[in-house]
């Protein structure tokens, strides 16, 4: 026998012993009293079980989801941030769009709102 093995056979022999000396002391009413409890623990265990089962397949349900979200494929996304222009000589005349040259209004569309 390995060392757990004993362990637990020597743990139930203790409380075997112990219920059957505190049994032989008990009154009818306090045994009643805990056989109710311990039949009430026994008639919860089968819910909470239930419970658990029912919470882990929600969490992998939304982990799943969450997964298949980042594995979507989305367009690149370009952000211009606004600073301070390149100088003209960088770019040729007919690269630089006639509108920002004339300062036409420019026409934005954002994407993802009504």
């Amino acid at each position: 026998m390995s060392g757990r093995a004993t362990v637990a056979v020597i743990g139930v022999v203790f409380a075997v012993a112990l219920a059957i000396v505190v049994g032989n002391r008990m009154s009818a009413e306090a045994m009643a009293v805990v056989v109710g409890v311990a039949c009430g623990v026994i008639a919860a265990i089968p819910m909470s079980v239930l419970v658990l089962v029912v919470t882990h397949r929600m969490r992998a349900r939304e982990e799943s989801a969450e997964d298949h979200l980042r594995q979507r494929e989305y367009p690149p996304v370009i952000v211009i941030q606004g600073g301070t222009p390149a100088p003209r000589e960088m770019f040729p005349s007919s690269y630089i769009p006639p509108m920002v040259e004339h300062g036409a209004p420019r026409d934005f569309r954002v994407i993802g709102e009504d």
